[in-house]
């Protein structure tokens, strides 16, 4: 008697046993784990069996099933409307589910429930969190309060990242060495989205102009998905050029203008000569008389140039 009821217990503890352990191992692969608005995601139900057989697979955003594979019914797939969620039946299967057009109200929990057949029904459940996002259409704009900075001036630059869900992860850089944000904000968008904002202030200092260049960028990143940036670019005052420097359109008519009157004086003396030449004539009589002076010449043309 004793021993009819080991033999059962033992026969009661193994069916148990292989009933626990004839479904193991269930685990959902989720590719990509960050979709972009309006892309695709493939839901990958993996499972160990151990030999029992599958009654059904059955896959769930949050609470809700949308997607079931029953190998015993017929149809052996069915789809459960859920708003925003669209299943690509001919490439999705007892395996895996396909999911396309995701939007941004999609983001959360997606689930794989395996269940194994009679007489065990084990079932086990698993998760994974979909993200889906919005990028930025639009690079970063980067500004600063000045054109030019002398040492020992404060400059000031602001970096603003284009919307998108979530908000662009901004970063300013000088010398590509980051710079700690004196102000960051969020502001709502449309649609849901988000654009950030980031303040820096820092001292300029001589040694902010290696090779004589002061560089300040920005980057802006969403994970591994998005990176863009926006730079500006400062030289040192011995090598920027100053805006008076720059020759005016008007100049050109002055310099023509003092060109042509060094070539009247030039050739002034020779006129004098000409009237010198008709007083030996003999009509100095009618002429008054003209005193020249070399030397008043001389400046006069050196008043006219410029010099």
């Amino acid at each position: 008697m004793v021993l009819n009821g080991i033999i059962t217990f033992s026969s009661v503890f193994l069916l148990l046993f292989q009933g626990v352990t004839s479904l193991r191992d269930v685990k959902l692969l989720v590719e990509p784990s960050t979709v972009i608005k309006g892309g695709t995601a493939a839901l990958i139900c993996s499972r160990d069996m151990q030999g029992a057989l599958l009654y059904s697979v059955k896959w769930y955003r949050g609470n809700h099933e949308f997607f079931r594979y029953t190998p015993n019914e017929k149809p052996d797939l069915k789809v459960f409307g859920l708003p925003g969620i669209y299943v690509d039946m001919n490439r999705s299967n007892g395996t895996q589910v396909l999911l396309r057009r995701l939007e941004l109200g999609l983001s959360g929990n997606f689930s794989c429930e395996v269940t194994a057949d009679a007489p065990y029904f084990a079932t086990q459940i698993t998760t994974k969190f979909i993200d889906v996002i919005a990028l930025p259409t639009l690079l970063p704009v980067l500004v600063t309060d000045k054109d030019r900075y002398q040492p020992g001036e404060m400059l000031r630059a602001n970096c603003t990242s284009p919307p998108g869900r979530p908000a662009a992860n901004l970063t300013v850089f000088i010398n590509e060495e980051p710079i700690r944000a004196s102000e960051t904000s969020l502001q709502p968008f449309e649609n849901g989205l988000l654009t950030a904002k980031v303040n820096v202030e820092v001292k300029v200092t001589p040694e902010l102009f290696p090779g004589g260049r002061l560089r300040v960028a920005c980057y802006a990143t969403v994970y591994d998905v998005y990176n863009q940036s926006a730079k500006l670019d400062f030289l040192t005052p011995e090598t920027d050029p100053r805006p008076e420097r720059i020759t005016l359109g008007g100049g050109t008519s002055k310099c023509v203008l003092n060109w042509l009157l060094l070539l009247f004086l030039f050739f002034l003396p020779m006129m004098v000569m000409g009237e010198d030449y008709g007083l030996l004539s003999g009509d100095f009589l009618d002429i008054p008389y003209t005193y020249y002076d070399e030397e008043s010449e001389e400046n006069a043309i050196i008043s006219l140039v410029g010099g």
